[in-house]
């Protein structure tokens, strides 16, 4: 109908199909799949990146656990240098004087442990001629039985043979000190070693 040079539509009778320009499916269907493989290589770029910075955080943990455990070995060797340097001028130093100032003591504890266990009547003790002046004032006023008094060039500043009626006994204070000696380098040795 027209009027006027107007064109105007009509709505009775059946719908006319609605005209859809040529290739329009055909566009839809290229931006869906634009839009599906930029979503992927968006989603793969930033799972790689995620991948990578979780790389890069496991490296720099790598590092800072390495740092600390060469910190921590480091720490621990020079504290074992210390002391071993310390124990062992103990062990050379102060345990010699120590134990030579117990030699005496030793003897006479000793002494009233035969007399106790055996009821021994006399004995002879015999030591370093260095330790003649220091052990006979003890054993001549604090031995309960007879004490004679020897001396043997051979014997170390640690070491007295008691003898006795029925037995002999050494003491040796020199070897107990090797031994102490003996312990503490084995410890530092077996220290550097587990270290290596």
């Amino acid at each position: 109908m027209s009027k006027g040079g107007i064109t105007l539509e009509e709505f009775s009778g059946a719908p006319k199909k609605a005209r859809e320009p040529a290739g329009d499916g055909a566009l839809a269907e290229a931006q869906l799949a634009a839009f599906d493989k930029g979503y992927r290589e968006g989603w793969d770029d930033a799972a790689r990146a995620h991948a990578e910075e979780q790389r890069a955080i496991a490296a720099d943990l790598a590092r800072a656990l390495d740092d600390m455990s060469f910190t921590y070995h480091e720490a621990r060797r020079a504290m074992l240098a210390e002391m071993r340097a310390l124990i062992t001028g103990i062990v050379a130093k102060v345990l010699p004087g120590t134990l030579a100032g117990s030699l005496g003591p030793t003897i006479l504890e000793r002494i009233e442990a035969a007399v106790q266990a055996r009821s021994e009547v006399s004995v002879e003790v015999t030591v370093a001629p260095g330790n003649m002046a220091r052990i006979e004032p003890l054993l001549q006023g604090a031995a309960t039985i007879p004490v004679r008094l020897a001396e043997e060039p051979s014997l170390g500043p640690g070491q007295a043979v008691l003898r006795f009626a029925s037995a002999e006994e050494i003491i040796d204070l020199d070897a107990v000190l090797e031994g102490i000696a003996q312990v503490v380098a084995g410890f530092f040795e077996g220290q550097a070693t587990r270290e290596g």
